[in-house]
C-alpha cells in the first residue's frame, strides 16, 4: 500500500513538471483610466459616468456630491477642490478636451464641442458643472 502512495505522489509530481505552460490571461480591454487623462485630471467615466463626453476630465481629487448622468444631461456639483481651482483645470485643459470656452467672466464659463455645450459656475462654497447635448435618444432614432 505504501509503495503504491509513493509511485501515486511520484506520478502526479512528473505530470506536474512536463505538463505545457498555461497561457498567462490576457489583458482586458483598455478603459479609461486616470493616466488616460490631462495630468492631474481624471475622466468622467473613470467616476462612475456613463454618459459623459467621451475624455472629458476634472480635477484628479475633485469631491463630486452630487450627480447627474442622463443620456442629454451630465451634471457635477463639487464640493472641492475650490471653485477656482476647478475653473483653472478647465480652462488649462478643455482645448485638449476637443472644447472651445466661448465665455468666461463672472465666475461662470460656457464651452462647446459642437456636440456638447458645457457650463461651468461657482459659489463660495460649491461648483457645478454641466454638460448637454441634442443628441436623440434610442427610441427617437428609429433604432
Amino acid at each position: 500500500m505504501q509503495r503504491i502512495g509513493i509511485a501515486l505522489v511520484a506520478a502526479l509530481a512528473l505530470v506536474g513538471c512536463s505538463a505545457a505552460p498555461q497561457p498567462s490571461p490576457s489583458a482586458p480591454a483598455s478603459s479609461p483610466l486616470v493616466s488616460d487623462a490631462p495630468e492631474g485630471g481624471v475622466l468622467l467615466s473613470s467616476l462612475g459616468y456613463v454618459n459623459a463626453p467621451e475624455m472629458f476630465s476634472v480635477p484628479l481629487h475633485a469631491s463630486i456630491t452630487d450627480r447627474i448622468d442622463s443620456y442629454n444631461n451630465v451634471t457635477a456639483v463639487f464640493s472641492s477642490p475650490s471653485g477656482q481651482d476647478i475653473a483653472a483645470y478647465l480652462r488649462e485643459n478643455l482645448a485638449g478636451m476637443g472644447f472651445t470656452i466661448t465665455a468666461d467672466k463672472n465666475q461662470s464659463m460656457l464651452f462647446t464641442n459642437g456636440r456638447w455645450q458645457g457650463a461651468f459656475t461657482t459659489s463660495d462654497s460649491f461648483a457645478a458643472l454641466s454638460l448637454r447635448t441634442d443628441r436623440e435618444t434610442p427610441q427617437e432614432s428609429g433604432d
